[in-house]
């Protein structure tokens, strides 16, 4: 099927849901103070316990903020739950507290170092960190990102497995395996395009160990390269094929290479509904969305990632959805590894000319696609700010940054960013103002309230709230009144939540 996967769309007249995957972001974020040193304040109480909340966790340190967006159709969507978050963050701060706004995080002195090694309240990761830290190094698990999190439309894979009468795929959890697998090999195929548009960590402001000394600095992206968060170069796992990539992370966590599944830092990997160290189980119910772990966070960007970028990779997945996987992918996949190494490693402002041919190549490509399946004005908006980009590099985010760098460092522009977002977020009126014009200023107290307390919030045509077994509905614009606060209104209405 994989060669006539685009025809077989539009038979079944399905081409519109290439365009409507579902999108979930986890955007890693340090709480600094406002001079730049690591946040020494405590993880936000009123954020409740990590060990079960959706939404606000913390990562390698407890100043270390995650934070996880409901799914959503449309990655602009998924963009607009993430302010909503930063917003309700922001509000948690104390005044002399911020969120440093780069992956590469701040300045760290001696008592800094010390601090992180201390500062983690999560028991029942305590010996999962320890692990990490010392393998890897502090100054490595510290570097943050957008971690994107990527569905294809369920209704699209359903009909396509119905349309294969059994012909290629014995279920519809082979037809997923296969083309979720497939997705992943693509996007290692072009990953050097997104390190190129998207890259953002130009230096570092701490020493990292093995670094090679003719390392020349500024870079495009040295969190995406094997010097940045990847795993050791002895320990690399392939996209060569579904069971060769299964086999190597079984038999690495079997051997103890890896503590679990979870320590494979590929630039994307396929997730399931179940545990993530079961992969046979996974399979057998069929991978359900993608986790793109690539994103730098982009620092013009307010939440830390564009519509257009996220635009872009729906794009990208639509197009190579529809295309077959090349016969010499194993051959490709190896040069396409060679090739973000090399981008990521160049200076922002350079351009092989093998990059700017490809890249062209590539947009024309999906230029194409766009007029051939009708797609959205959105995706050319989103290759037309491509196109710009490589015609000139300096309009990359990395170019960009490329002239903020003050006697080899990015503090004084990322603390004038992380300034700047804290008094505009910090002025807002509106307890959510990014859904101020779908919701009530109540619905509003009443989602904030939910999200604080943990519980799942779904905003559709209403309001859908969700803990355990126990839902309810209001309306966007409800007739509440909280005499107590909302806070106290869903306590009393959720009593199985324990403050």
């Amino acid at each position: 099927m994989s060669e006539n996967v685009g025809e077989k769309i539009k038979q079944l007249g399905l081409t519109n849901k290439l365009f409507e995957g579902f999108f979930g972001l986890e955007q890693e974020e340090h709480r600094v103070t406002a001079d730049g040193r690591i946040s020494r304040y405590p993880y936000p109480t009123k954020f409740g316990s990590r060990k079960n909340h959706p939404y606000l966790q913390s990562d390698f340190t407890d100043s270390m903020l995650e934070l996880i967006t409901e799914p959503t159709k449309g990655g602009r969507e998924a963009v607009k739950n993430l302010k909503m978050l930063q917003q309700i963050v922001n509000a948690q701060l104390h005044d002399d507290e911020r969120i440093w706004p780069l992956s590469m995080p701040p300045k760290l002195e001696e008592d800094d170092e010390e601090f992180i090694h201390q500062d983690f309240h999560r028991d029942w990761y305590q010996d999962y960190r320890d692990y990490l830290e010392q393998k890897y190094g502090a100054k490595y698990e510290i570097i943050a990102g957008s971690h994107v999190n990527f569905s294809v439309n369920d209704t699209l894979l359903y009909q396509l497995y119905q349309a294969d009468n059994g012909e290629n795929f014995e279920s519809v959890a082979d037809l997923r395996n296969h083309m979720y697998f497939k997705l992943s090999q693509y996007f290692v195929l072009y990953r050097w395009f997104f390190t190129y548009l998207y890259g953002a960590s130009p230096i570092t402001e701490n020493p990292l160990e093995h670094l090679p000394a003719d390392l020349e600095f500024p870079v495009r992206s040295l969190r995406n390269s094997s010097l940045g968060y990847a795993n050791r170069e002895n320990e690399t796992i392939t996209y060569d094929s579904l069971t060769e990539q299964t086999a190597q992370l079984k038999q690495f966590v079997a051997d103890g290479t890896f503590y679990s599944t979870q320590e494979f830092y590929g630039p994307v990997r396929l997730k399931g509904m179940t545990h993530d160290d079961d992969i046979d189980e996974m399979l057998e119910e069929g991978v359900t969305y993608l986790e793109f772990r690539s994103f730098d966070l982009d620092p013009f960007s307010r939440s830390g990632v564009s519509d257009d970028t996220l635009d872009m990779l729906e794009l990208l997945m639509g197009y190579c959805l529809v295309s077959g996987v090349p016969t010499d992918i194993k051959e490709q996949l190896r040069h396409a590894a060679d090739k973000n190494e090399e981008v990521a490693l160049q200076n922002p402002l350079e351009q092989p000319e093998w990059l700017v041919e490809e890249a062209n190549q590539l947009l024309d490509n999906l230029a194409a696609f766009v007029e051939e399946y009708d797609a959205p004005k959105k995706y050319s908006f989103a290759i037309e700010i491509a196109r710009k980009r490589v015609r000139n590099p300096a309009l990359t985010i990395s170019g960009q940054l490329l002239a903020r760098i003050e006697d080899d460092s990015l503090e004084a522009f990322g603390l004038k960013i992380a300034n700047d977002r804290y008094q505009k977020l910090h002025a807002l009126e509106l307890p959510l103002e990014v859904i101020s014009k779908e919701y009530s200023v109540v619905a509003q107290e009443l989602i904030k309230a939910a999200i604080l307390l943990g519980i799942r919030v779904k905003l559709f045509n209403g309001i859908k709230l969700t803990h355990g077994s126990h839902h309810e509905w209001f309306e966007n614009h409800p007739r509440l009144e909280f005499p107590n606060g909302a806070r106290d209104y869903l306590l009393k209405m959720f009593p199985e939540i324990k403050e």
